[in-house]
């Protein structure tokens, strides 16, 4: 009985027809199809829902395919044991498949996490369960006693389902600290529900720490190799120290040992600097809501120059080519520096390669704009109160950031939401509903340089945006 599975495919194919009434319509039929009587009962149909029989005779089975309008028995859940003659390969369900409402099955609880343009993708384990909703915003779920949720050799997700098809998802490793606390039925938050949000936040932390974990090693070796070059006025990395490192790994160390160079050097700024950003996708956008070095980046640099603003240069066609859980997180990102009070304007009329930045001052962003051959390249030995972009002059570049600035925190997240093609609506109300619960019961990183306040930053921001 273990392996015992309900016929969820039969369930939703009665709809709200009694299973009284269906066992009358299918002798009905049997009936009408052979002549003879057959003894089908509502615990009939109650047997095969649970899953206790998943092969009935052949005309049963071709009866409930003509009273359900089914073309085969598969379409109803049905299945012959004996047909299994030899263990199958697992298959795997893709987590974006998840919104579609296709469940991992019961005989191989494999999840697979996308890959990206960095991103490898991951294959994780999801556990099953079945959920009551005694109300509305939680369900209960009980997780039984051979729950193997907490194992350090492996990755899990809680994958939750109730009567109606609804999917939550949940970190299997915090759901499992929760069984250890207390014993019995554990409360699973609807906030938790799959949709493009929580699809989106489980994509970027899993792919980030799998990534960061796997060379965790060798960048504590490289961080400190790279002191001698901290005091340097031009910081020039070459390439070859993070040659062997995952693209992810490789983009934080440069990321991090550029953001050390322009924190030590942001007294020497004269004046208010002008921040472009060359995040894309969804999956660039990552870094700023997970890096811990990042965060703190951003938390010295609003307040050392309150008020700054920052644009995101994406293309329309970047936006077509992404699915919307990537483009939510490109939002979130957003979301973060204005919460920040660092104003974000979206443009995608100009590529960045083709202006200067006033100030050579956005960490990774200024080795890609310099074409460096280096890991990063800043060059703190001019004075940087001089640097000034092809923008125009400071007074236009005065001008326009003065429109956007006039504009209320909520105006600019609505208007980057609406080029994003993500309904604002929907993506406030969603933050409003996880803003309660933080998304560290979803996804919670387990590498030391990765953290989630960024994200739980942006949700709250956006969550409270009608109070500000």
């Amino acid at each position: 009985m273990a392996d015992r599975e309900p016929n969820r495919l039969l369930r939703k194919a009665r709809g709200p027809m009694t299973q009284r009434r269906l066992a009358d319509l299918v002798r009905a039929e049997v009936y009408r199809a052979t002549g003879e009587e057959s003894v089908i009962t509502a615990k009939s149909i109650s047997d095969w829902e649970c899953g206790l029989y998943t092969w009935p005779p052949a005309y049963v089975r071709q009866a409930l395919c003509r009273v359900l309008q089914k073309p085969e028995p598969a379409d109803l859940g049905f299945f012959s044991k004996r047909r299994i003659s030899t263990p199958q390969a697992p298959d795997h369900t893709s987590l974006v498949a998840l919104l579609a409402g296709q469940l991992p099955s019961a005989r191989s609880n494999a999840l697979r996490i996308p890959d990206g343009r960095s991103f490898s993708g991951v294959d994780v384990e999801a556990h099953r369960f079945e959920a009551v909703s005694p109300g509305d915003g939680w369900f209960m779920v009980d997780p039984g006693p051979d729950a193997a949720l907490n194992r350090p050799d492996r990755r899990t997700f809680v994958v939750v389902v109730d009567d109606k098809m609804q999917l939550c998802i949940m970190d299997g490793r915090r759901f499992a600290d929760r069984v250890r606390r207390r014993t019995g039925p554990q409360p699973v938050p609807s906030a938790t529900s799959v949709d493009d949000l929580t699809v989106g936040i489980i994509w970027a932390v899993t792919n980030t720490d799998v990534a960061l974990l796997a060379d965790d090693g060798h960048l504590s070796i490289l961080r400190a190799g790279l002191a001698p070059y901290n005091m340097h006025c031009l910081s020039d990395l070459p390439l070859t120290e993070g040659s062997t490192l995952t693209p992810v790994a490789s983009q934080w160390l440069g990321s991090w040992f550029c953001t050390q160079h322009i924190t030590r050097n942001l007294e020497r700024l004269s004046r208010q600097p002008y921040l472009w950003t060359r995040e894309r996708s969804g999956e660039d956008a990552t870094s700023w809501l997970l890096w811990r070095h990042r965060f703190e980046y951003l938390r010295r640099a609003s307040r050392w120059f309150p008020g700054m603003r920052r644009d995101f240069y994406i293309p329309e066609t970047d936006v077509a080519d992404s699915p919307t859980y990537e483009r939510v997180l490109l939002l979130l990102a957003a979301a973060l520096m204005e919460a920040f009070g660092i104003a974000a304007a979206l443009s995608s009329e100009r590529e960045p390669a083709e202006v200067e930045p006033i100030v050579r001052g956005d960490e990774l962003n200024f080795a890609k704009w310099l074409g460096a051959s280096g890991l990063c390249c800043v060059d703190a030995s001019a004075p940087w109160s001089d640097r000034r972009g092809v923008l125009g002059d400071v007074a236009e570049q005065a001008r326009e950031r003065s429109s956007v600035t006039a504009q209320s925190s909520k105006r600019r997240l609505e208007a980057i939401a609406n080029h994003l093609d993500v309904s604002w609506s929907w993506f406030q109300r969603r933050c409003a509903e996880l803003a309660l619960e933080g998304v560290d019961d979803i996804a919670h990183p387990r590498s030391r340089l990765l953290s989630t306040r960024g994200l739980n930053v942006a949700i709250r921001y956006v969550a409270h945006t009608n109070d500000l």
